[in-house]
């Protein structure tokens, strides 16, 4: 039950920023970070895990975007499909998706090799998994910090290969994971 009682939490506490969601991730998230993830997308189906209100991949078509709180939903401008639900209980068949994003929710996850083990049954073989995430231990008072080589061990020990860790500054690091 303890993933129903972390989800609960980051749903009520999604639900409350909602309003506001857009302007602070105006202010966190770089304009080149958002490019950069996007510029690692493979194939037409992407499940963006924490779609939030769009602001990563909602100007694509194909995306299926899931988030824990109906209010980031409503207020979601994107092309492709919304769907209320918990990554940790995907409501979706296996092998579904070419990429799957998670741009600043990875750390949400309550069991993070859980986690990795759902998006490598989820993807294609050959999807890859992208992560836009905290790279500086300043942040870990707010939210959970890996180093690369937690990456690379929670990533390798669900079948990952050729995972990557780049620095994208002081605060942000991407992590680019592919499933064999």
């Amino acid at each position: 039950m303890p993933a129903v009682q972390g989800a609960a939490k980051a749903r009520r506490f999604f639900d409350s920023i909602a309003p506001w969601y857009d302007r602070i991730n105006a202010r966190i998230y770089k304009r080149e970070w958002l490019e950069r993830v996007r510029s690692e997308i493979r194939g037409p189906r992407v499940l963006d895990v924490g779609v939030g209100t769009g602001f990563t991949t909602g100007h694509l078509a194909d995306s299926v975007g899931i988030d824990l709180s109906m209010e980031m939903l409503r207020r979601a401008r994107h092309r492709g499909s919304l769907v209320r639900a918990d990554f940790m209980m995907p409501p979706f068949r296996g092998s579904a998706f070419d990429t799957i994003v998670f741009a600043g929710s990875f750390y949400y996850m309550p069991n993070p090799r859980d986690a990795a083990g759902i998006a490598v049954d989820q993807l294609r073989p050959g999807g890859r998994v992208i992560l836009l995430s905290p790279a500086t231990l300043l942040l870990a008072g707010f939210v959970r910090v890996f180093s690369p080589r937690e990456y690379r061990e929670i990533f390798a020990s669900n079948g990952f290969r050729d995972i990557r860790y780049e620095r994208l500054n002081r605060a942000a690091c991407l992590v680019i994971a592919e499933k064999p």
